[in-house]
């Protein structure tokens, strides 16, 4: 299975080396990404979380064809608590990545489009600690803990469709799809009940995958800041708890014109999808935003 992921991983990477030659630019060979946001539920707002970090590419090496090969890395931290009547759980996981990272721009793509390709392959160390209190039969008040560490493997595919050319050329300027997937290589985990270590505790793997796909509606603006309202569909796949989960909102994007993002805001409904068992977390709300200071230009 690891042989398959880094066959197709590299695959991608050769396929985006492929694409005609670059002749303009979308995005710095040096990039940052600023990112955080929110949820809670909707049936419990009790149920909430937020999360905030960077990611960072720098793509110092350019071959003859236009693509842009260098580094990444990402350092995030999520918190999020889960309460009802009888139960109470505080988790938090912090995540620190690094690998390879590539993109192209292909200022000709077709008569009225140009576009831009990225992907990454990092390693990421990922640290969870929780805290859980619960209610037992007999009235007494249990206490759960635990701790877990995983080295995960994952890969993203980011691909751009810019129309250029054409009538109306403000009308659905922009389409994008992102793929990501990943997958534990070690996971080790120590939990304890009341202080009493558990024997044979069991591991959450944290394998998983997603698509997102947006589409920006309408290019707002007459100089070089212009405003782009779009809209996202995504999905989501936890290997943990076998979950699906379908989301969709609006976002709006502040850009300089010819470059990429450098501002976005985003709201979205995450719903639960599938065969499950009725929880208070099957609707959420998702607010987050965006910046990229690179892309002011």
């Amino acid at each position: 299975m690891k042989k398959k992921i880094v066959f197709l991983a590299f695959l991608i990477v050769a396929i985006i080396s492929q694409v005609s030659q670059v002749t303009a630019q979308f995005r710095e060979n040096t990039n940052v990404s600023l990112f955080a946001g929110g949820y809670a539920a909707q049936q419990n707002g009790n149920n909430n979380g937020y999360w905030y970090g960077i990611y960072a590419e720098y793509m110092p090496i350019k071959t003859a064809n236009g693509l842009n090969i260098g580094f990444c890395g990402v350092a995030s931290r999520v918190e999020f608590k889960s309460n009802n009547t009888l139960n109470f759980y505080n988790g938090s996981s912090n995540d620190f990545g690094a690998g390879i990272a590539a993109g192209k721009y292909a200022e000709y793509l077709s008569q009225k489009y140009s576009g831009y390709f990225g992907a990454n392959i990092m390693l990421k160390s990922s640290q969870d600690e929780g805290l859980g209190k619960s209610v037992q039969q007999d009235g007494q008040l249990g206490t759960y803990t635990m701790t877990q560490e995983d080295l995960i493997f994952s890969t993203e595919v980011n691909i751009n469709l810019l129309k250029t050319f054409g009538i109306r050329e403000n009308l659905f300027p922009r389409s994008q799809l992102k793929l990501m997937y990943q997958k534990p290589l070690k996971s080790e985990k120590v939990s304890f009940w009341n202080k009493s270590l558990i024997q044979e505790s069991m591991l959450w793997n944290k394998a998983a995958l997603g698509a997102e796909f947006k589409q920006s509606i309408y290019q707002i603006g007459r100089f070089n800041t212009l405003i782009e309202p779009k809209i996202m569909v995504g999905y989501r796949h936890y290997t943990g708890d076998n979950s699906q989960w379908i989301s969709i909102g609006p976002e709006i994007a502040l850009k300089k014109r010819g470059w990429d993002d450098f501002l976005s805001i985003y709201f979205f409904v995450k719903q639960q999808v599938g065969d499950y068992p009725q929880n208070l977390n099957s609707t959420q709300f998702v607010l987050g935003l965006n910046f990229s200071p690179f892309n002011i230009r």
